[in-house]
């Protein structure tokens, strides 16, 4: 469902469009009421015993994250998924179990509240590898540490992707029991061990449930959304993703090195499978004009609906010095020296075909004066709607042969994650925008994340509106020193403020009206 220029003037009672910087509350319809129930003494009742258990909610969150579950490594993986099963059964659902796959166990969860709504929440139990010496606190201590300008937050691999962000949530799930014996909503539990390898095996986790979770009504990830500077970005989808590797091997193409890298010297008079990569790569892209060069790679593309226009517009109307604040200590200057405003459209509209790593030979110190055997790139392309991982890889691949580059080997890599796309007038979008708005935080509304996530099983398989948000922080995921801030400040939640805002987040989805009610 997608918003048109008419359903919005409808839904916000403006006469016309344009006159301005628009808000981004001007896309919110809140249902008389609304306000009301977020404060009701029930809910005020709920904040009261997060603050009072904050000290047990804090040690929760740091035994999850000693807890290694590191994928790459294969280390701690099944002990975290049975803590998952284990967390999901001390909250009392019915069902909590571990789902086999043919790589890491999935976990599967249902707390049945008996309530007429009912939420999918996504989690991902596996984290990055680390480098320890690099940390300034032990990836696993999970210390509480200052780190400026918060006075404290818990240090660890996890702590903001994704083990921290889930065990808020069933602290707060386990506040809201404590005071009303139940939920306002039913809830799915959908887990997955292989998030950081590209969820190859996530549609496992998820076939056997797939007739109940058709039945759900949403896909709602509650959880710390705010930037250091207190501001939030909500993405209302994301960009699929083809990952590829190619190979360019002497033995293959019957030229140059055929077993083992060979002196030097003899390139004089033998061809290089690496000049020969590097051959191929140039031909699928030219770096003077930044266009992808694959015959039809642009094809599919669907431009940008009425809906998508409207939000892109008001992003770089009102947030144009904020667009991109998150990378502003590693960002000089756009490609094609476009302004913000241009980058920011490209960014969520266009396709890519990137370099993510390239190796052949020797690497090491100093010299070693070989002409090698082989070489290797990983590439990654994202993918906009209606781009399919499939059709993309065919392009590649017809490419190639067309430029004489068959023996060239091209590997599959991911699991294959396709985009996926919410419109901004999906209940449970709305309700996300109606508690930042009681919580006066304008957030950015993008029409999509331009990275990719297993989303789409949810949007496209199983046809669910998705949404996240929630208030408090956490940074560097992936990379050293990870934390999730515990004791906030004028502008960031710290972990009470961050549970009270998923219960508001709850109680204002299982109050929403339905979509035939909102327009």
């Amino acid at each position: 469902m997608s918003l048109t220029r008419k359903e919005f003037m409808e839904l916000t009672g403006k006469a016309a469009f344009g006159a301005g910087a628009l808000s981004t509350f001007d896309f919110v319809w809140t249902p008389p009421g609304l306000m009301e129930i977020l404060q009701e003494a029930e809910i005020r009742k709920i904040h009261d015993h997060i603050a009072r258990s904050k000290e047990e909610h804090i040690a929760k969150v740091q035994a999850d994250l000693r807890q290694p579950s590191v994928s790459s490594w294969s280390m701690g993986i099944k002990e975290m998924a049975d803590r998952m099963v284990d967390s999901f059964r001390a909250l009392g659902t019915k069902e909590a179990d571990l789902v086999p796959t043919d790589g890491n166990p999935g976990v599967w969860g249902y707390y049945d509240a008996g309530k007429p709504k009912t939420i999918v929440v996504y989690m991902m139990y596996d984290t990055q590898p680390w480098v320890e010496e690099r940390w300034s606190s032990p990836p696993l201590a999970a210390n509480r540490v200052k780190l400026d300008p918060f006075d404290e937050v818990i240090m660890a691999r996890g702590a903001i992707n994704s083990k921290g962000p889930n065990r808020l949530f069933l602290n707060a799930l386990e506040s809201i029991i404590a005071v009303t014996g139940t939920l306002p909503v039913n809830v799915m539990f959908t887990c997955d061990g292989e998030e950081e390898q590209g969820s190859p095996h996530f549609h496992q986790v998820l076939d056997p449930y797939r007739d109940r979770l058709r039945k759900a009504n949403c896909l709602l990830g509650a959880g710390p959304a705010q930037q250091r500077d207190g501001s939030v970005s909500m993405s209302l989808g994301n960009k699929g993703i083809l990952e590829m590797e190619i190979e360019a091997h002497g033995a293959r193409w019957g030229r140059g090195p055929q077993k083992m890298p060979i002196h030097s010297s003899r390139k004089a008079v033998l061809d290089s499978p690496v000049w020969r990569l590097v051959d191929a790569l140039r031909s699928m892209y030219d770096p003077k004009t930044n266009r992808i060069l694959v015959d039809g790679y642009y094809n599919d593309m669907r431009p940008p609906n009425e809906e998508e226009e409207l939000l892109i517009q008001t992003l770089v109307t009102r947030f144009r010095d904020r667009l991109f604040a998150s990378d502003s200590e590693n960002l000089k200057v756009f490609m094609n020296d476009w302004t913000p405003e241009e980058a920011a459209r490209h960014l969520t509209f266009d396709t890519t075909l990137n370099i993510d790593g390239i190796w052949a030979g020797y690497t090491g110190p100093g010299m070693a004066t070989i002409l090698p055997e082989k070489a290797a790139v990983k590439l990654d392309s994202r993918l906009v709607p209606n781009q399919a991982i499939a059709t993309q890889k065919e392009r590649v691949l017809a490419h190639l042969a067309k430029h004489g580059f068959t023996d060239l080997e091209v590997r599959q890599l991911g699991g294959g994650d396709e985009w996926s796309q919410t419109s901004v007038k999906e209940p449970v979008v709305q309700a996300v925008l109606g508690v930042y708005k009681k919580y006066g935080i304008e957030p950015l509304v993008w029409p999509r994340s331009p990275g990719s996530s297993p989303q789409w099983e949810y949007t496209r398989k199983l046809e669910l509106p998705a949404a996240s948000g929630g208030l408090g922080h956490g940074s560097r995921a992936h990379s050293d020193d990870e934390y999730i801030v515990i004791a906030g400040n004028e502008k960031v939640a710290g972990i009470v403020k961050a549970q009270q805002s998923i219960v508001d987040i709850l109680y204002a989805y299982a109050s929403w009206p339905e979509s035939g009610q909102a327009g």
